[in-house]
């Protein structure tokens, strides 16, 4: 999965990309999947919330993640250099923002390691049923030229397996700026769970704005 970029995202932006409600999540044990170097779980965590991170990256220690955090924004502002430009998050230059939320993550990554667990899908460290909310943001559909469908739908399963509740944000290819190839057959395999699909105060310039929400049986 070197393809993937490793660019953590804050609060803020969750709070968009799975129109979270505070009231909503409180006494809730919340799961990050492929969480990557996002500030979610340490901001959540101030705040009184239980979030648990994982990723595959959490096998290395924070200074070789500063390193690969490093090279991934080069590799961003090299492809995407025009693009973040005129892109602000919080009133902030994207790439500020990108490396504040960072620096964020790797303060409570040093500071607290146990909210940080190794582990990808489609087989996660977990017990079933162990979370309430499951949140996975631009990994599913987003690669989908790279991650086909079988892995898709088991990694599907595995977050309905450990969570009772599983959002998925985007539901589109950003990159074609059209829903996934692979949506329409995840939500035929998944047609005995309630489902939907949900409108997100996020990425509405580019109308890739919808997450899918599924809970278990």
């Amino acid at each position: 999965m070197n393809s993937v970029l490793l660019l953590g995202r804050g609060l803020s932006e969750y709070t968009d990309m799975f129109n979270l409600k505070t009231h909503e999540l409180a006494g809730k044990r919340i799961l990050d999947c492929a969480a990557g170097v996002s500030s979610f779980r340490s901001e959540m965590k101030r705040k009184g919330f239980s979030v648990t991170a994982v990723d595959p990256i959490y096998i290395k220690n924070p200074d070789e993640l500063e390193v690969l955090a490093e090279e991934n924004f080069k590799r961003h502002r090299r492809f995407h250099g025009d693009f973040l430009m005129d892109i602000k998050v919080k009133g902030e230059p994207l790439e500020d923002y990108r490396r504040a939320v960072f620096r964020e993550f790797l303060r409570d990554y040093r500071e607290d390691p146990a909210g940080y667990i190794a582990g990808e899908l489609p087989h996660l460290p977990f017990n079933d049923l162990h979370f309430d909310l499951v949140l996975s943001a631009n990994l599913l559909f987003l690669y989908e030229e790279k991650l086909g469908y079988s892995f898709h739908v088991e990694a599907v399963q595995e977050m309905l397996r450990v969570g009772r509740e599983v959002r998925i944000f985007p539901v589109t290819n950003i990159h074609r700026r059209r829903r996934s190839i692979y949506l329409e057959g995840i939500m035929e395999e998944f047609a005995d769970h309630e489902m939907i699909i949900q409108r997100v105060p996020y990425h509405e310039e580019t109308g890739c704005n919808e997450m899918l929400i599924i809970k278990s049986i």
